[in-house]
C-alpha cells in the first residue's frame, strides 16, 4: 500500500510537470518573504548627566555613576530576556542598536574588556538554538573617562546587522553621517557624537533587497532632520528594493523629521501599514530598567519600506510585557522591539 501510495504521488508530480503547473504556492510565498526586526538594546546606562558636569571632579562622579548603572542593568541576564524574544518569530535579519562595548582599567594603564554586549548577545542566541551572525558593525562614538581617582572606563557605541544562518547577504556597507552632535561642556571636555548606518543586500526568491540599520541624534532635532536626509538620499541609490529600520528618534507626527522624510518620499512604515496607526509604543523605560508599570509611550522606532516592491504583511512589537523581564525584574532594554514580516513584490 506504502510503494502504491509513492508511485501514485510520483505520477501526479510527473502529470503536473509535463502540464506546466506551478509548484504550490506556500513553499514559493515562503522564499519571497523576509521577516526583519529592529531592537535598541540600551547602552546600559544614562550618559546624559555627564554633559551638564559643571566640573571635571562632577565630570567623574557621574562617570562612576553611569558605569555602576551599566553593571546593575546586567546585560548578561538582559542578553538571554532578548534571545528568548528572538527566538519567538526568528527573524532573517535584525538591526539593533547601542551594542556597547565597554571596558576598564586602571588610571594611565591598559584597558580590558568587562562587557561586549555583541559577543554577550551572540552567546545567548546560540544557548536559545538561534544561529546569527554580525555582518555588518558600525563604530560610531567612543570616549574614556576616568571613574575614580584610580580607576577609567571606556566607552563604543555600535550599530550592527545581524542574520540568521542560511540567509545569503553581500555588499556589507558602513557609514558614518556627515552631521554630528558636538556638546561642549562646563568641565572643559568637548564630547562630539557621530552616529551611522550600515546595509547589506538579503537575496529573496534569487532578487536582492536592501536592507539598512540606522540609530539616528536624539536630542538634536537639526542634527538627527539631516542624518534621515543624508540616509534617504543614499538609499535612493540602490538598484534594489529597499527597507530601512531602526531607532529613528522621530514620531510619526514628525512631518518635517525623518519619519516625514521617508514616508513623503515614497516610503510606507510597516506598523501604521498592519495596525493602522496603533498604539505600538516601542520607548522608553527607566534608566534603570526597573519601573512598573511600563513606560512605553511612543513610537520612534521603524521599519520603512517602499510599496510597490515590497508589502508589509505583519508586525508585531516585542519585549513590552511584563512577562518579558528578567527574572529579577529588569525590562529587556529602554526600548521595545519591532519585528516586520515584508514580502517581495512579483512585479
Amino acid at each position: 500500500m506504502a510503494r502504491r501510495r509513492t508511485a501514485l504521488i510520483v505520477v501526479a508530480g510527473l502529470i503536473a510537470a509535463a502540464l506546466g503547473l506551478a509548484a504550490p504556492a506556500q513553499a514559493d510565498t515562503r522564499r519571497q518573504q523576509v521577516d526583519v526586526a529592529t531592537y535598541n538594546i540600551y547602552q546600559g546606562a544614562d550618559l546624559t548627566p555627564l554633559f551638564t558636569a559643571p566640573n571635571l571632579p562632577e565630570l567623574v562622579r557621574r562617570a562612576s555613576i553611569a558605569y555602576d548603572q551599566v553593571v546593575a542593568t546586567d546585560f548578561p541576564l538582559r542578553a538571554r530576556a532578548i534571545s528568548r524574544l528572538i527566538k519567538k518569530d526568528r527573524p532573517e535579519v535584525i538591526g539593533l542598536q547601542e551594542v556597547a562595548l565597554w571596558k576598564t582599567g586602571p588610571q594611565g594603564g591598559d584597558l580590558t574588556t568587562s562587557y561586549d554586549f555583541l559577543d554577550i548577545l551572540l552567546s545567548a542566541l546560540r544557548k536559545a538554538g538561534l544561529d546569527y551572525r554580525a555582518v555588518a558593525v558600525d563604530t560610531t562614538f567612543s570616549g574614556t573617562l576616568p571613574i575614580s581617582a584610580t580607576k577609567q572606563a571606556s566607552f563604543t557605541d555600535r550599530d550592527v546587522i545581524l542574520v540568521r544562518h542560511g540567509v545569503r547577504v553581500t555588499n556589507a556597507q558602513s557609514h558614518i553621517y556627515t552631521a554630528k552632535l558636538v556638546v561642549p561642556t562646563a568641565s572643559g571636555i568637548t564630547f562630539t557624537i557621530p552616529r551611522g548606518w550600515s546595509t547589506v543586500d538579503v537575496k529573496l526568491a534569487g532578487k536582492p533587497v536592501r536592507v539598512a540599520n540606522t540609530h539616528l541624534e536624539p536630542v538634536a532635532p537639526p542634527v538627527r532632520n539631516a542624518q534621515g536626509k543624508e540616509l534617504y538620499d543614499a538609499l535612493a541609490q540602490s538598484p534594489y528594493p529597499v527597507t530601512a529600520v531602526g531607532d529613528f528618534n522621530s514620531l510619526p507626527q514628525d512631518v518635517t523629521g525623518p519619519y516625514g522624510t521617508f514616508t513623503t518620499g515614497g516610503y510606507e512604515e510597516a506598523w501604521s501599514t498592519v495596525h493602522d496607526a496603533g498604539r505600538g509604543f516601542t520607548a522608553v523605560q527607566d534608566p534603570d530598567l526597573t519601573n512598573v508599570p511600563s513606560k512605553l509611550d511612543s513610537r520612534i522606532d521603524h521599519v520603512f519600506y517602499q510599496p510597490g516592491r515590497l508589502s508589509a504583511l505583519y508586525a508585531d512589537v516585542i519585549g513590552d510585557k511584563l512577562r518579558d523581564r528578567t527574572p529579577t525584574g529588569l525590562w529587556p532594554s529602554d526600548h521595545a522591539g519591532l519585528v516586520v514580516r515584508l514580502r517581495l513584490s512579483s512585479r
